[in-house]
């Protein structure tokens, strides 16, 4: 079965049953998308706290010869 066949039995449904399809479609589409965007979240770091994080971890450490 391909998407034309669908298409044409999903246009002889009665409109409150297509609308239920419509809904069935876009959760099962959006349960996909959680699915592929499951990377972790990015921490949002502002300049300033870039140059204190520099300061405080390599400029400010105490080098052994």
């Amino acid at each position: 079965m391909d998407a034309n066949d669908v298409y044409n039995v999903a246009k002889a449904l009665s409109s409150e049953e297509y609308l239920k399809l419509i809904k069935l479609l876009n959760k099962d589409l959006e349960e996909k998308n959680k699915l592929k965007t499951s990377k972790k979240a990015v921490v949002d770091f502002t300049v300033e706290d870039g140059i204190k994080y520099l300061i405080e971890n390599y400029f400010n450490k105490v080098r052994k010869p």
